[in-house]
């Protein structure tokens, strides 16, 4: 029964935080067609992708609740590292590398990708602690 209501609760949790990126995505249209987007607006959609991440690896996050987990500094180095460049607004992206068809800065600023990279961050940053990789 326990493992039933903990997997509901974190769907539920997982439900929500969806709801929240999808509010602050159209906030963030909004702001988009005002011309005065908010960094903030960024930063929030960007974190709950990545509670979002780490949610997803629920085994592993309750393995690190009860004390039980294992650093791994091969993965843990790359976690923080992507972790850094995605929490970097996409407009700073903009004004560092302009719109070009390279790859490399492409990658930060299709919001699409930035979205799958931050969830990726969240669940690589539970890999690095648990005890299962």
């Amino acid at each position: 029964m326990k493992k039933i209501l903990g997997g509901i609760a974190i769907l539920l949790l997982m439900i929500v935080l969806l709801y929240l990126m999808v509010r602050d995505y159209y906030v963030l249209h909004e702001e988009v067609q005002q011309a005065s987007v908010q960094i903030v607006t960024l930063l929030k959609m960007t974190l709950w992708a990545f509670m979002f991440g780490i949610l997803m690896e629920w085994r592993g996050l309750w393995n690190l609740v009860r004390g039980r987990f294992h650093l791994n500094w091969l993965l843990l180095i790359p976690t923080i590292l992507l972790s850094v460049v995605v929490f970097i607004p996409r407009i700073y992206w903009i004004d560092w590398y302009q719109v070009s068809q390279n790859f490399y800065p492409n990658v930060f600023l299709l919001p699409d990708i930035h979205m799958i990279l931050t969830v990726f961050a969240g669940t690589m940053l539970v890999r690095s602690f648990s005890t299962r990789y």
